[in-house]
């Protein structure tokens, strides 16, 4: 029988959320970048809707105001974030990352956050060749500044729609997120699997039916469960 499928979210799932994700941390190296800093009252806002995506207030709202604040930003910064944020990610994760595309396990990255910052930290923490597909917003660019987004995977039920496209089974796919752009896949799949590195979401989604890990390398009880 084939191997199962992983399907991973980014942000807060393969990269912890130490305070900010990939997003966030984005716009904060923008607003007080030296050489080009925000005026005041635009790195009020920006502060704004960071807090406010911090509690997931802003949702759909969210992505307008991100791009309209990196608008000009140039791609290097892209690179300057993503190869910090690569360190976060750490060394047992990494492993267990590694065994699993060893073991035969086709990975995947769904994300509505930005795959261009994905792609780059999975890259600068030399994880881009153990996943098949890394899909989610991406960047526009003109003259190696962001002028704007294509928005491929901006709501959670696209990640559902995406999945369905792949022709995938919800019985041998392993859906690995860490909240609520990930529900709509949680419910698809069977193998459902919430990552919980403090405790609080056990107890905010305990009438729901998820497998709850504290740390990725915690995946491979779950998927020894499932293939037994």
């Amino acid at each position: 029988m084939k191997k199962l499928t992983i399907i991973w979210d980014f942000d807060g799932t393969l990269l912890p959320i130490e305070p900010f994700d990939s997003e966030q941390s984005l716009l904060n190296h923008r607003m007080t970048r030296p050489d080009h800093p925000f005026a005041w009252f635009k790195k009020g806002y920006a502060k704004a809707i960071i807090y406010a995506d911090q509690r997931e207030w802003l949702r759909k709202g969210f992505k307008k105001s991100y791009i309209r604040l990196l608008k000009g930003t140039p791609a290097s910064a892209l690179d300057e974030v993503c190869r910090d944020l690569a360190e976060k990610i750490s060394t047992a994760d990494r492993n267990s990352l590694w065994q699993l595309k060893n073991d035969g396990y086709d990975m995947m990255v769904l994300s509505c956050g930005t795959a261009d910052l994905s792609e780059r930290v999975l890259k600068f923490a030399g994880l881009s060749d153990c996943f098949s597909l890394i899909e989610g917003n991406r960047f526009q660019f003109a003259e190696d500044r962001i002028v704007g987004m294509q928005l491929q995977l901006p709501d959670p039920d696209d990640k559902l729609k995406r999945v369905k496209l792949l022709k995938l089974s919800p019985e041998r796919t392993i859906i690995v997120g860490d909240g609520y752009t990930d529900l709509p896949l949680f419910k698809w799949s069977s193998i459902p699997v919430m990552i919980d590195r403090t405790g609080k979401k056990k107890k905010r989604f305990t009438s729901h039916n998820f497998y709850f890990i504290t740390s990725i390398p915690e995946i491979m009880n779950v998927v020894g469960d499932a293939e037994n």
